[in-house]
């Protein structure tokens, strides 16, 4: 990778003439706004300075602890400018790893030592490491929830946010279990929503069904008798929901076996059931233990046998530990949002998420709906930013998006219905 606004070719030991001539005079980084219309951000000028002077990288490295001159420094490839600041590539000494460079006091150093706010560490090939320059974060802004095209949805690619690639954040919510974690105001709710209302084109086709409970019953009371196909807030409520829910997925799969069918595909007849339960951990402030086991107990069986047969489980919660969520490595996918302590983030995304970028307890309060995406089968993390969701917009998912409901009213004209008249016309009725 050879980047044409800030290009280091050979590492530390040596940096190109050209390079440094057009980048460098005695002051610092030359600016070329007047050469080619753009510049190098006030807020990189140190950084800047440094990965192009190998002399500063001298420097720099045994400072660090990441190079001597004995044991020799490790050789910066590339540097390119990204809309976030910069991204430099080091192929590490022999020896390294990724936990050399990625630790906190390692990730610390590197950002004072840059003069910059943030420096984000990733292995991209074995043998390098990507430091990821942060002088701007590209969620700060909250973009909010927008309507669907009413024709249809990909159920495999929701779209629900945005991401640091100025892409939506697609979320695969067929053949899929989701697990949504975060502290109190972190967006917990707003992913949920924006899961809704990218579903919801297929909820008003019928071919997509949402059995909700919602234990605290504030988030999702609009959508009762409209939106849901089933919505319980007591703890008997959402324990018969999910008994019915497994009793329906042993009837489907019966079906499904009978008929010889081997892959889903969602019909008005079958129709795709997504079961979200709202902070399920809630249901111990007043349900018994043996409701809490039985809720769980049903959760894993949906978990377990679910997906291949057109059933798909959402679970948002505070406190994502084992006695709260004993079953939360089946989910093939987690979001991790804000956390306040950073053992939470390993309790979402497994040991050593840290290392491989997931931060979610340095996710500032006051950007609610950013998180670390977590998927079964990579070790790499996406950080994105749900759609913001404010009350007005619950109340238009609920209108645009719930099913026709049957017209019920009377059809024949009573206007001149009498209801005193018993039709006795005979006089008064027998005592």
């Amino acid at each position: 990778m050879i980047s044409p606004d800030l290009l280091i070719v050979g590492g530390s030991a040596a940096v190109t003439a050209f390079t440094m001539w057009r980048w460098r005079r005695l002051d610092g980084v030359v600016d070329r706004a007047a050469e080619q219309g753009t510049g190098v951000p006030v807020e990189l000028g140190p950084a800047a300075s440094i990965v192009t002077d190998s002399a500063q990288l001298a420097l720099m490295w045994p400072a660090l602890g990441l190079g001597s001159p004995q044991t020799g420094y490790p050789n910066v490839t590339t540097a390119t400018l990204t809309d976030a600041g910069m991204l430099v590539e080091v192929q590490m000494l022999g020896g390294q790893s990724l936990q050399s460079w990625a630790n906190d006091a390692t990730r610390e150093a590197l950002a004072a030592y840059f003069a910059v706010p943030e420096v984000r560490v990733t292995s991209p090939s074995p043998g390098f490491v990507h430091l990821d320059l942060r002088v701007k974060d590209l969620l700060a802004d909250p973009a909010p929830v927008t309507g669907l095209l009413a024709y249809g949805v990909d159920l495999e690619a929701v779209p629900i946010g945005v991401t640091e690639e100025h892409d939506v954040w697609r979320l695969r919510v067929m053949y899929s279990h989701i697990l949504i974690a975060g502290a109190t105001g972190s967006g917990k709710g707003s992913v949920l929503w924006s899961i809704i209302n990218g579903l919801g084109p297929a909820i008003k086709a019928g071919l997509v069904d949402i059995l909700l409970g919602d234990p605290k019953c504030m988030e999702f009371g609009a959508g009762e008798g409209r939106l849901w196909t089933d919505f319980q807030w007591t703890a008997d409520g959402i324990i018969t929901m999910l008994k019915t829910a497994v009793d329906a997925l042993e009837e489907r799969k019966a079906r499904f076996k009978a008929a010889g069918i081997r892959k889903y595909t969602p019909s008005a007849e079958e129709p795709l059931q997504v079961v979200i339960i709202d902070e399920y951990a809630a249901l111990s402030a007043f349900a018994s233990k043996e409701q809490v086991n039985e809720g769980l107990r049903l959760l894993g069986l949906l978990l377990t046998q679910g997906r291949a047969v057109g059933y798909s489980v959402i679970v948002a919660l505070q406190d994502p530990s084992k006695e709260n969520m004993p079953n939360r490595q089946l989910f093939s996918t987690r979001i991790g949002l804000r956390f306040d302590e950073p053992r939470q983030t390993s309790m979402v995304h497994g040991d050593g998420a840290k290392d491989r970028g997931a931060r979610c307890h340095e996710i500032p309060d006051t950007t609610p709906g950013i998180a670390y995406v977590g998927q079964d089968g990579s070790k790499d993390f996406q950080r994105v930013r749900a759609y913001w969701v404010s009350d007005e917009d619950t109340h238009r998912i609920v209108d645009a998006y719930s099913p026709a409901q049957p017209d019920l009213s009377p059809k024949a004209d009573y206007s001149g219905f009498d209801p005193d008249d018993l039709g006795d016309e005979s006089g008064p009725l027998a005592a």
